[in-house]
């Protein structure tokens, strides 16, 4: 469907493009005479992955096929990251043409496993990387999946997943897009303050990283501005889209949509109609499945505002196919509606009815409620202009129920219209009624005798059927009683499984108390007294090599000055450090800088949310900060390692430290844990943390703590 302002349009974009078109074209042929020239089945695969990749601009046909080009030939050949690399492409192929979240979830679940098996087997550092880098995408592909069928705490659980990955390998990128994830589910929560946090967060990295390319963020922005009905900024931000470099076709669609039904909020209608029109140029020309379910979506609704009902109708029945294609029954329900509406419009109420009904089945079916209470309310209406009233008031009671349900308040005008018009049929009825009373007198003497048998009959048959009652009864409170005295009892035995629990728990701070207590105690005798001791040895002996020049003694001299500096440094290290009064990064960053003076060890320390993590309890800090301690000591003691990294992160409801060495590493499967990691163990548990160790020979460790708080 195009008109000639659409044709417009059109040819300009071709006037403006033609140069580019050839420059796609002069690169495909460049890769497709690579892929003759070359034996390498490695290679032949990532050609046809990047030939794929340059009609994503132009040809979604080409597109698809050179993508299962790709498949084909590393399957072929069982090169396992190929096929993990190809799966990722299809998958998001699938979603960003057909917007066919089901097909893509299959390509990126077998990429998961595919990728998890390599890391397992790898031992390549590099080659590691890469395979993290790639998991992290899945996460991230599985994420939108779960979003999209609206299991929002499943997404949320592979985003942090992905990001917490991402900051082990320190890829910025990655960590920006797990900060635009979290941005989309706080989003599809109705949490808007969280969203634009996170949004903001993301756009802070990508505009470092990779400024060109900061449309997905921009959009987000531009949504949580619109749902503020801050509609100005919204689209400041949607606007921005088109002033970067890199052209994303897809995201300038979304931008032009959402621009447009911010107009058509505010009644500019024009406006509106010029930027779907916009869209709808980019849309038909690179086939966008994706965007064209938005725009019918909006431009269905603008010409049902302008009157056009048969061009609305056009526009959603097309969205009913595509919905209908890419079996999305949220897509089916809500356009059913629509189609319902316009046909209630055009008293055609037997269409009307129809779509409705479908509509509430399926809306119902997926929880869709605010479209299922609509659809009720709409078949209320239609059957109360047929005169139905029994089917107008049983759907108009379902349309309350689900929407008290939903927003707890009651439309009292409308269920007293209906309940007068049912007690206006009872009162006919009734007189009615009457009417026929008199005829019916004349039977009733003839019916009595058998009236009276029927009773007698009826009585006997109830006294059974109350006995039967009685007995079912009975049975069933019998049955009542042993299952709460089962489960009284499962929940006797959980509470002290509990009990115990806690007992442990607090066993383990009051021992960890103690040690504390202890080490302070041990500091304090070696530098008052073995620390006094060897001062006062010093001095005599530097009195005696004053009277008596002896090379002996001047060893000796130098000897118990080594030994006083180090028993004093132990000491030190053995004191808790006074947190109450400091700010607890810069107490960490005093401990990380005191070992790089003491060492030629690189360490970095990184944190995120520092306002946060100075503000945790004193009790956290000092369990933080003997971590921080101990990890560092074992690794300058045994992984002879030349590099550290330090992350500290407060997400929401807990902390999360990561310490990962270059160095030798070890099998986690074989050694045995020693003092230091046995005493972080308990820690960790004393909080009710938990303690990941990720260590494989030659490849360092990483130790991945994470502690509600």
């Amino acid at each position: 469907m195009m008109y000639p302002k659409q044709f417009f349009f059109t040819v300009l974009f071709l006037a403006f493009n033609i140069p580019s078109f050839y420059g796609q074209t002069s690169k495909i042929d460049s890769l497709k005479g690579a892929v003759l020239k070359t034996t390498n089945d490695t290679s032949i695969t990532k050609l046809y992955i990047a030939i794929g990749t340059e009609f994503e601009k132009s040809n979604a046909d080409s597109t698809f096929a050179y993508y299962t080009k790709a498949l084909i030939k590393a399957k072929k050949e069982n090169l396992q990251l190929e096929i993990a690399n190809t799966d990722i492409v299809l998958a998001k192929y699938f979603i960003m043409h057909f917007n066919d979240y089901n097909k893509a979830y299959v390509y990126t679940t077998d990429a998961k496993n595919i990728l998890e098996k390599l890391l397992l087997k790898e031992k390549s550092k590099i080659e590691i990387k890469k395979i993290q880098e790639k998991l992290i995408s899945v996460y991230s592909g599985l994420s939108i999946y779960y979003s999209n069928i609206g299991q929002n705490d499943t997404s949320v659980y592979y985003t942090k997943k992905g990001l917490r990955l991402a900051k082990i390998i320190n890829n910025k990128n990655l960590i920006a897009r797990s900060f635009y994830n979290l941005g989309i589910q706080s989003l599809n929560t109705n949490n808007y303050t969280a969203a634009l946090n996170w949004f903001l967060s993301s756009l802070k990295i990508k505009e470092k990283i990779d400024s060109k390319n900061l449309h997905e963020v921009y959009i987000a922005l531009g949504d949580v501005y619109s749902n503020l009905k801050k509609y100005s900024k919204a689209v400041e931000y949607y606007s921005k889209v088109f002033t970067l470099p890199n052209t994303n076709y897809d995201a300038n669609v979304r931008s032009y949509i959402a621009t447009g039904n911010i107009y058509l909020k505010q009644n500019e209608t024009a406006k509106a109609l010029a930027f779907f029109t916009k869209a709808e140029v980019l849309v038909e020309k690179y086939h966008l499945k994706r965007s064209q379910v938005m725009l019918y979506n909006s431009l269905g609704i603008y010409h049902q505002i302008m009157g056009n009902n048969d061009l609305a109708l056009q526009y959603f029945f097309e969205l009913l196919t595509i919905g209908e294609q890419t079996q999305k029954k949220e897509v089916i329900a809500i356009t059913k509606l629509s189609i319902a509406s316009i046909y209630e419009k055009k008293n055609n109420d037997k269409m009307a009815i129809q779509f409705a009904s479908s509509a509430s089945q399926l809306a119902k079916e997926i929880s869709r409620f605010n479209t299922y209470w609509a659809c009720e309310q709409l078949l209320s209406t239609l059957y109360e202009k047929q005169k139905l009233h029994q089917l107008a008031l049983h759907h108009y009671k379902k349309f309350i129920t689900t929407r008290d349900s939903i927003e707890n308040k009651i439309n009292t005008e409308k269920i007293v219209k209906a309940e007068m018009n049912y007690e206006f049929e009872k009162k006919e009825i009734i007189a009615k009624a009457k009417q026929d009373k008199a005829r019916a007198v004349a039977l009733q003497e003839l019916n009595k005798q058998k009236l009276i048998r029927n009773c007698i009959a009826g009585f006997s048959l109830l006294i059974v059927i109350l006995s039967i009652i009685i007995v079912l009864n009975y049975k069933k409170r019998a049955k009542i009683s042993k299952a709460l005295a089962q489960k009284s009892e499962e929940l006797y035995q959980q509470k002290a499984v509990e009990l115990i629990k806690n007992e442990q728990v607090k066993s383990m701070r009051n021992y960890i108390k103690g040690e504390e207590n202890e080490r302070s105690r041990i500091a304090s005798e070696l530098h008052d007294g073995i620390g006094g001791s060897l001062s006062a040895i010093k001095l005599k002996l530097s009195k005696i090599a004053e009277e008596d020049k002896n090379e002996q003694i001047e060893k000796v001299i130098k000897n118990v000055d080594v030994l006083y500096h180090d028993v004093r440094s132990i000491s030190h290290n053995l004191i808790t450090p006074q947190l109450k009064d400091s700010i607890f990064i810069e107490v960490i960053n005093n401990l990380v800088n005191d070992i790089k003076e003491a060492t030629s060890l690189e360490i970095t320390l990184e944190y995120l949310e520092e306002d946060k993590i100075n503000l945790l309890s004193e009790e956290i800090q000092v369990t933080v900060y003997r971590m921080i301690q101990e990890l560092l000591k074992n690794s300058i003691a045994h992984s002879n390692g030349t590099k550290i990294e330090i992350n500290v992160t407060k997400f929401e409801h807990e902390l999360n430290l990561v310490i990962e060495d270059n160095g030798a590493g070890f099998d986690t499967s074989k050694k045995k844990l020693g003092i230091g990691l046995r005493n972080l163990e308990a820690r960790t548990k004393a909080l009710g943390g938990k303690l990941i160790i990720d260590s494989v020979i030659g490849r360092g460790s990483a130790f991945n703590i994470t502690i509600p708080c």
